[in-house]
């Protein structure tokens, strides 16, 4: 078999090494000699010579994340907490999932709300969108629903920020973190899986500090770590 296959493809005739290859030439069979005599001029192994002056060097080292701080024994959540919690988030995902494609089908009937939304660059507009402004706008559905996946992650990214500058989850940023996670479609991008990491992340650092959390905060700080751990699959930052 091996041999069969160094049996040269096509049959070159004598090759003239002084054919003049600064002319076009004349015949297929010239050409293929052009091709062999180009061929054994070059060497088998090609080292580049490298200007080393020209590669930068890294201006500051670069920090590795670290994962999930551990939570204190009495705040901790249970494993069957946590697989009760991902496998409702599961269910509801599912569901809106399926009210999508009713809406794209033309199954169902859907009239977008009348709203204005903030342009999607302007960080502190969505901040103040999302914590209600004048109006106490809940983030419902019907409301996301006008949402495009670029949007859906560059809000989320918004909000991730925002909970790690306060180092605390206002009520009203935690219903829209959890109802853009909702509408987060999978598999993720690599930058959307980086903030659901950041998210894990900035709610185990809370949830560690010494102040006083109550029930409502911890709850939330709980089920964030939870669904991006087991539902989003990042195993690493999972509560024991």
């Amino acid at each position: 078999m091996m041999d069969y296959l160094k049996q040269p493809a096509f049959v070159v005739e004598d090759i003239d090494e002084d054919i003049n290859l600064s002319l076009p030439p004349s015949s297929g069979q010239e050409y293929i000699k052009r091709v062999v005599i180009e061929a054994r001029q070059c060497a088998d192994v090609v080292v580049a010579d490298l200007d080393l002056s020209c590669i930068k060097k890294p201006t500051k080292a670069i920090e590795t994340l670290a994962g999930c701080v551990q939570a204190p024994a009495s705040l901790k959540p249970t494993i069957e907490w946590q697989q009760y919690q991902s496998s409702d988030f599961s269910k509801l995902r599912l569901y809106v999932s399926q009210l999508k494609n009713e809406i794209v089908t033309g199954k169902r009937k859907w009239r977008p709300p009348d709203i204005n939304l903030p342009d999607i660059d302007d960080q502190n507009a969505w901040i103040s969108f999302c914590l209600g402004g004048e109006k106490k706008l809940e983030p419902t559905l019907n409301t996301l629903f006008c949402f495009n996946q670029s949007s859906i992650e560059q809000v989320l990214e918004y909000l991730v920020q925002f909970v790690e500058t306060e180092r605390k989850i206002q009520y009203k940023i935690g219903q829209w973190i959890y109802t853009l996670l909702v509408l987060l479609e999978q598999p993720l991008q690599p930058d959307t899986c980086s903030c659901l990491r950041s998210l894990a992340r900035a709610c185990s650092v809370i949830r560690a500090d010494s102040r006083e959390l109550d029930a409502q905060e911890l709850g939330a700080l709980n089920l964030f770590i939870c669904l991006v751990a087991r539902y989003f699959r990042q195993l690493d930052l999972a509560d024991p």
